[in-house]
């Protein structure tokens, strides 16, 4: 896919171009309510002091946080010209509050044996709830199946992504996220309604993104769940941002953005159009100093030709009801209504 790297790129800090402007509501936690059976997104876990103070130890401590601010009110102009919005007075620690709940017990540079660790843990836990539900002996012959099928499964997505693999991921919502050959990797976990990549380069996890299907939230478009969820999750102040190609002065892609004070970017984009997926990312701002941002390029889906079609995944890709990529245009047109 070609990239743009000297893309223009335009944000309107606390801007309301996209979204418009809310009374503003108390920032929440991510409610992962609808992630539950999700392997990786599960927020509360066993003995979670004891784990935190040894990633400390191990990753280094975060610094604390102070108290989220009340938002308040900020005029600009005078006169005719004064304007008035409500703001988030410290939007970037709003911001590291709700990235550090999503990220969970994962931390930037594991290696990929510890984030497998790590999500072998939720395995475990799931299935510990799973089992404490019954006393059916069947019921719970199946909870040890469903476990042992989860941890197959993640040892079989973990990614290394070499041309000499063949790999298909460069047709996938993901294509923009790497380079083959370069020291990169994946591991990837998914849900009916979810996708989850933890993004390695030279072995150091660096980079999250969950891409939410369309029946995540059903019924609710991309501004809609701006609003209600990522707005309460980190923060009513993000920037609304777009990526020009300087050739043609055509928009390659709009986002929204909140950085966090811990340096983080968390990142929002409408990809419904061509992947039928709403995708955050999480990303560590230090690494992607490093090794550059990676932006998705979505324009309207009828403005591809055929061949850019083809390298996006287009009518020949799609997802069954289980999360499985399907690469057959009859499978996916009967799949899509077709």
């Amino acid at each position: 896919m070609k990239r743009f790297s000297s893309a223009l790129v335009f944000s309107l800090v606390g801007a309301t171009s996209l979204f418009g402007c809310k009374p503003p509501e108390n920032t929440d936690d991510p409610d992962l309510s609808n992630e539950e059976s999700l392997i990786g997104a599960r927020q509360d876990y066993d003995n979670g002091v004891d784990e935190e103070s040894t990633l400390d130890e191990q990753y280094g401590a975060r610094s604390e946080l102070p108290p989220m601010s009340e938002p308040a009110e900020k005029c600009t102009g005078k006169g005719k010209n004064r304007e008035c919005k409500i703001v988030d007075p410290k939007p970037d620690v709003t911001a590291a509050y709700g990235a550090r709940k999503l990220i969970g017990r994962f931390r930037w540079n594991m290696d990929p044996k510890t984030v497998q660790t790590q999500l072998e843990k939720e395995i475990e836990e799931e299935y510990a709830e799973k089992q404490a539900k019954t006393k059916d002996p069947l019921e719970q012959d199946r909870n040890r199946e469903w476990k042992r099928q989860q941890i197959d499964e993640l040892a079989r997505n973990r990614v290394k992504f070499e041309k000499a693999a063949h790999h298909r991921w460069g047709v996938s919502l993901i294509a923009h996220e790497f380079q083959d050959d370069q020291g990169e990797e994946m591991i990837w976990v998914k849900t009916p309604t979810l996708k989850k990549f933890y993004f390695f380069k030279d072995g150091e996890l660096y980079k999250i993104v969950y891409a939410y299907g369309t029946q995540a939230w059903p019924g609710e478009d991309f501004k809609t769940i701006v609003e209600t969820k990522f707005k309460k999750w980190f923060g009513m102040s993000p920037e609304d941002k777009v990526k020009i190609d300087p050739e043609t002065n055509a928009p390659l892609v709009r986002w929204v953005q909140w950085n966090s004070a811990d340096n983080d970017h968390i990142r929002a984009f409408d990809m419904t159009a061509v992947h039928g997926a709403l995708v955050l990312s999480v990303v560590a701002g230090e690494a992607e100093k490093r090794y550059g941002e990676r932006l998705p390029e979505t324009q309207d889906h009828d403005n591809f030709s055929e061949s850019v079609d083809d390298v996006l995944g287009g009518s020949d890709i799609c997802y069954d009801e289980e999360g499985n990529m399907i690469e057959d245009a009859e499978k996916c047109a009967k799949i899509n209504g077709g």
